[in-house]
This record gives C-alpha cells, sequence and structure tokens, in this order.
C-alpha cells in the first residue's frame, strides 16, 4: 500500500499535486487564449460558408466542440478561484450539481455509468463552496477509480435529521475491516494499481471537519458508500 511507502516518495507525490495546483490558473488561462483563436476562427467561417454545406457541418462541429471545452474551463476556472476563507450560507444541492457537471465535463471512467439524485430541500449549509466542490470530487473520484467497467457510481443528496448529507455509492469490491480503520488517513489507498494517490479522502475529511462535519464510510451491501454529513445553517 502507499502507506508503505518511503517518506522522501510521499513528499515528491504530496509535492507533485501542489505543483500541479500552482500551475493549474496559467493552463486555464492558455487554454482560454487558445479558445478564443478557435471560436473566433469558427464564427468567421460559419458567417461566409454556405449554410447547406458539409464544410459548415464540420466547422460547426470543431465550434460545439471548442464551446464545450470553453465551458468546462469556466467551471475549472472558478473551482480554482475561490478564496479559501470565503465563507457563506450556500446550497449543498446546488454544491452536488456542480460536483455533477464536472464529474460528467471531465469524464471520469467512460466505461463506468454516473448517477445522480436530489431531495426538495436545498440544504442550507455555512461553508466554501469551492472546498466543498472539492470533496464531493474526491468522494466521486474515488468510487470511480474502485469500480470495475460496467459499474456504476452514484450520487444523492438527502436530509437526515438536522444534516445535510452527500452520498456517494459504488459498486466496486469493497473495503476490509483493516482498511476502513485507516481509509481517511494520509497516502493510505486500497489501490494496489498505484490509481489511487491516498490523498483525496484524506483531504475530503479535513475539510468536512473544518466545515463542523463529518466524513464517514457507511455499511453496504455491496461496494462502498461514503457519506459526507453537514449541519444545516439556522
Amino acid at each position: 500500500m502507499d502507506s508503505m511507502q518511503p517518506p522522501e516518495e510521499q513528499l515528491i507525490r504530496a509535492g507533485r499535486m501542489v505543483a500541479i495546483g500552482r500551475l493549474a490558473p496559467a493552463l486555464i488561462h492558455e487554454l482560454n487564449n487558445s479558445l478564443l483563436v478557435l471560436l473566433g476562427t469558427a464564427d468567421l467561417e460559419l458567417a461566409v460558408l454556405p449554410p447547406e454545406s458539409k464544410e459548415y457541418e464540420r466547422m460547426n462541429t470543431v465550434r460545439d466542440a471548442a464551446s464545450e471545452i470553453r465551458d468546462a474551463v469556466s467551471q475549472l476556472a472558478g473551482f480554482t478561484r475561490s478564496p479559501l476563507e470565503d465563507e457563506c450560507e450556500l446550497s449543498l444541492v446546488e454544491v452536488g450539481r456542480s460536483a455533477a457537471a464536472l464529474t460528467r465535463r471531465l469524464r471520469l471512467q467512460r466505461d463506468i455509468g454516473f448517477e445522480d439524485s436530489y431531495c426538495d430541500d436545498e440544504l442550507i449549509v455555512h461553508g466554501n463552496e469551492a472546498q466543498l466542490v472539492q470533496t464531493l470530487l474526491h468522494m466521486l473520484t474515488n468510487g470511480f477509480q474502485a469500480s470495475a467497467a460496467g459499474g456504476t457510481v452514484t450520487l444523492e443528496l438527502v436530509r437526515e435529521g438536522d444534516e445535510a448529507v452527500a452520498l456517494v455509492s459504488d459498486g466496486g469490491a469493497g473495503v476490509t475491516p483493516e482498511q476502513a480503520n485507516r481509509i481517511f488517513e494520509l497516502f493510505e489507498t486500497t489501490r494496489l494499481d498505484q490509481q489511487g494517490s491516498g490523498i483525496g479522502l484524506a483531504a475530503a475529511s479535513a475539510i468536512a471537519h473544518r466545515h463542523g462535519g463529518k466524513l464517514e464510510l457507511r455499511s453496504a451491501a455491496s461496494g462502498t458508500v461514503f457519506a459526507l454529513r453537514l449541519p444545516l445553517a439556522g
């Protein structure tokens, strides 16, 4: 397991993630510049091409694809820009929808299904939107990595008493009792193929505690279910 790796290897891996985080704004800037040129060129071509021509159809396909990329980059930019200290009352349902939209755009695993459902209650909590989206993305990424081809990962937002709860379920192999005791420890992972970093769930748990809540592993007939529990505002 990752927890048996030498400390220097753990530091290198953690440092790599920090470097990626620092590079993300510059990468987003460069992507936006290239997309501006691509979309501008496509619009100019579409303006002079006959609408019934094959060339128009192909250029329109290029423009649609570029627009999809632009929307995904915009969502990622909003996620990386949010300051850590920016806390307010917000809807956990809307946080869930944002995480689900990013999940679909990033297509974590094309051969694994994804379903999401939301309760009628908006589930108003007090917290930082970017950090909560990050938490759900960590949970969803873990679900996709744990699932086999043909499986399904689900995101469900519900109310349980005076708490807002986000449930992420997968149909993977599950975790052993020994793994369950250490699942939220830094650099701990159940994926021996090195697909997991051992950082995501630990970070998600830390964010949950920072918001006065908890990230927990719940029992399931098959696979795993992780629950993010947060106190409702008011």
